[in-house]
């Protein structure tokens, strides 16, 4: 009896003993998980300190780019080693998607009216060097920075990031320019842009539709009216990454009306957005149009002019 009493008593000291050394395994590993030992390890890596709430939404971000579980070393305390990342690019662009509020994020959509006008009506008709100057100079600022973004996304797409998300806008559009009293052109349509994320940078193409009615006697002997379209590219750079934040865009639209006579309709323009509440902005624009006639039998001779304008818009997000 007293040789199964001491059996038993061996057998439950050597249990508590695993248990023991089980727990001790545990915490030691946990502590080597804690934020000074991660920069200890990895004194490059940046650590990350989420809530509960917010976890989903920064996997989800994580899983956007590209990331699986196992690549990923993700501590008690929601730390992430900047070692999974393969270079300081690639970090960089982490940072700046990580960084983008819910609203600005993926799959935003805003709803705008846009009334653009000639405020400087010129009696000579058009508003001379200084619009063309303004519109060349805009144009090509935007042309090439746009080429620049469209070209890094697709390296980061086959470098395997995809990007930070992507962003929608619907504004119907009114376009006002005059001579005089009995010259004008008017262009009222709905415009659609949409495109990419890049940190703090929104890339994207714009198309635009509806209905034209050109009247100017310098430079053509009749009135057109009939559809028009434009495409092109645009920029915006946002201010900050609240819900609702400031930015500034840059836009390039080019096209043409379905009149024979018309040659190429351009404009050029630069504005800023500010933020009103959680979802409404008011934003103001500037820059130039070109009107190109074509030549036809001798009665038009080709032409360019080039009208200021002046816009104002009122949008909403959600």
């Amino acid at each position: 009896m007293t040789k199964k009493i001491s059996t038993y008593c061996l057998c439950i000291f050597l249990a508590l003993s695993d248990l023991s050394y089980a727990g001790f395994d545990q915490q030691d590993h946990i502590q080597s998980l804690d934020e000074q030992a991660i920069y200890e390890q990895y004194p490059s890596a940046k650590v990350l300190h989420v809530s509960a709430e917010q976890y989903p939404q920064l996997a989800k971000q994580l899983r956007s780019q590209g990331y699986s579980q196992s690549t990923l070393q993700l501590a008690s305390n929601n730390a992430l080693p900047d070692n999974v990342h393969s270079n300081q690019t690639q970090r960089q662009k982490l940072d700046d998607c990580n960084n983008i509020s819910n609203s600005t994020g993926e799959e935003s959509i805003d709803v705008m009216l846009d009334v653009s006008h000639d405020l400087l009506n010129n009696s000579s008709g058009g508003n001379g060097d200084g619009a063309a100057i303004v519109f060349v100079i805009v144009g090509t600022v935007l042309i090439i920075a746009w080429t620049l973004y469209v070209f890094k996304y697709f390296y980061d797409v086959a470098t395997g990031f995809r990007p930070c998300g992507y962003w929608s806008q619907f504004t119907l559009t009114s376009s006002h320019i005059s001579s005089n009293a009995d010259e004008s052109a008017d262009f009222k349509g709905i415009n659609y842009m949409t495109g990419f994320r890049d940190g703090a940078t929104d890339a994207g193409i714009s198309i635009e539709l509806g209905h034209a009615d050109v009247f100017l006697p310098q430079l053509i002997n009749q009135r057109l009216r009939g559809h028009y379209w434009f495409i092109g590219p645009v920029l915006r750079w946002r201010f900050s990454n609240n819900k609702n934040p400031h930015y500034f865009n840059m836009n390039f639209l080019a096209g043409t009306t379905e009149h024979d006579e018309m040659g190429r309709i351009a404009k050029a323009t630069l504005g800023l957005q500010f933020a009103l509440g959680e979802s409404a902005h008011l934003g103001f624009s500037w820059g130039a149009m070109n009107i190109d006639l074509k030549e036809s039998q001798g009665l038009i001779h080709e032409r360019n002019e080039y009208y200021y304008l002046y816009g104002i818009n009122l949008g909403f997000g959600f």
